[in-house]
């Protein structure tokens, strides 16, 4: 006989919650607050829906989707998922890519919770959301796996700063070289440029593709604000074409709060983009700068 779907398998609180957390973090929480904990609080989540979707699916899975899901996460967050993100990145509008981190493997330790809601849901009836078709829930929840793995961009615009800026980025018609040279002429040096090495170019094949470097600017003073820490990177992307990113600072100023965050957010990156595209200008004006 023919094991039938159980709709409480992703018809229940506990899968909703991971659903709803797996969404906001990475499309809200990790840009605001960038940390160790976002970075992993996806994986934590997803380890624990994946089983159930799985099983949901395949109910012939029963339990076994659980190590079934251990094998799969291992391989994704493995090199050897590269050739199968190239090859999805080919015929896709939309190019993904992972980080290659171990660490990551650690949330596997959440696998019981799979395992426990795929043997007990049955007597679970707290958890079990009723009157609602499976597939209005399906359907989202695939859109949003899909949309778990962050955009080649999220791993270069990056800064250990306590206040990040993911999407603050201007396109400027100068090479990566002339920027640097222009930028020095009017006294804006970078401290630090940093080399990339052949392990980064392994776990990032795309930097050496597109031309990507970081560098770091330790106290950058603009009129009566003494910037510290500023990140950047930049990125070829055609001939005598640059994407200029501002990717955080260190400031003591109070961002406690979401709209904090954005507030301050907002204002260091007008003043340090005004700030360059007048140096940038100051010698060619018809070199324009215009935002991405």
């Amino acid at each position: 006989m023919k094991p039938l779907r159980n709709k409480y398998l992703i018809l229940n609180y506990i899968f909703i919650f991971c659903v709803v957390i797996l969404f906001l973090n990475d499309h809200f929480f990790k840009h605001i607050f960038s940390s160790w904990f976002t970075g992993k609080l996806s994986d934590m989540v997803g380890i624990i829906i994946l089983p159930l979707i799985l099983t949901y699916i395949f109910p012939k899975l029963k339990i076994h989707s659980v190590w079934i899901s251990a094998l799969l996460f291992a391989f994704w967050k493995s090199p050897y998922s590269g050739k199968v993100i190239e090859m999805y990145n080919k015929f896709t509008l939309i190019p993904i890519t992972r980080v290659v981190d171990y660490s990551d493997l650690l949330v596997i330790v959440f696998l019981p919770v799979s395992y426990y809601l795929i043997k007990k849901i049955n007597c679970l009836n707290l958890l079990k959301i009723q009157k609602i078709n499976p597939a209005f829930i399906l359907f989202p929840t695939g859109f949003v796996l899909m949309a778990t793995a962050p955009p080649p961009s999220f791993s270069y615009t990056y800064s250990n700063g306590n206040l990040n800026c993911r999407k603050c980025v201007i396109r400027v018609a100068m090479t990566q070289k002339e920027i640097v040279d222009r930028l020095k002429e009017n006294q804006i040096v970078f401290d630090t440029v940093y080399p990339m090495s052949e392990s980064t170019y392994k776990k990032y094949p795309f930097f050496k593709q597109d031309d990507i470097h970081f560098y770091t600017i330790k106290k950058f003073v603009i009129d009566k604000d003494t910037l510290k820490n500023v990140d950047f990177a930049m990125r070829s992307i055609g001939e005598n074409q640059t994407t200029l990113h501002f990717n955080g600072l260190q400031t003591s100023d109070d961002i406690s709060t979401i709209r904090l965050f954005v507030k301050a957010r907002k204002h260091y990156s007008k003043i340090i983009f005004k700030e360059l595209s007048d140096a940038l200008e100051n010698k060619q004006p018809e070199n324009g700068l215009k935002e991405n």
